[in-house]
């Protein structure tokens, strides 16, 4: 039987993970990030679904050993059950991020790589940060590029000439 978080979403969406499914990792969502989950839905995702219409979750919900496992950060919203990682029908991930950004009540809104939104939420009476940030990938010479995060909703091209700026040591 599925766990229905709010009208629209299940808490399938928000466990469902390849890579836990390949490394045979359990990704169920205890109880206390579940609760989270259902409050992210209720107050952030459905309201924003009703809006705009089909939300699509391609990261809920991740296990500390699957987060450990994918490099996700160590102080990430993710394990916690506040955070998930969207892309919408009909709208690109800039509009997306833009709709949410434009409703508030978020605690972090990042347009990932120009691929995708992480929104999250902050604990039950915690207070939203509203902290919005565009992430690039800054190419390196002979190692993997660096991401790096830049303040505000830019195109990639802006978000990235301001990354290069920072990491040659110029101001932003």
């Amino acid at each position: 039987m599925r766990v229905k978080l709010s009208q629209n979403f299940y808490l399938d969406e928000f466990t469902r993970s390849q890579t836990a499914a390949r490394f045979g990792i359990d990704n169920s969502a205890p109880p206390a990030p579940s609760i989270r989950l259902m409050r992210l839905c209720r107050n952030l995702l459905q309201p924003l679904r009703n809006e705009i219409g089909p939300i699509h979750i391609s990261s809920g919900y991740r296990s500390p050993a699957l987060n450990k496992k994918i490099g996700g950060s160590k102080n990430s919203q993710h394990p916690l059950g506040l955070a998930a990682d969207i892309t919408a029908t009909g709208k690109t991930p800039h509009q997306l991020a833009a709709c949410i950004h434009a409703r508030g009540g978020y605690d972090q809104l990042i347009l990932e790589f120009g691929e995708w939104v992480h929104v999250s939420i902050p604990e039950k009476g915690g207070i939203a940060r509203g902290e919005i940030l565009t992430a690039v990938k800054v190419p390196r010479p002979f190692r993997k590029p660096k991401t790096v995060y830049v303040p505000g909703l830019l195109s990639q091209e802006d978000a990235l000439k301001i990354a290069l700026k920072k990491s040659q040591g110029g101001a932003a």
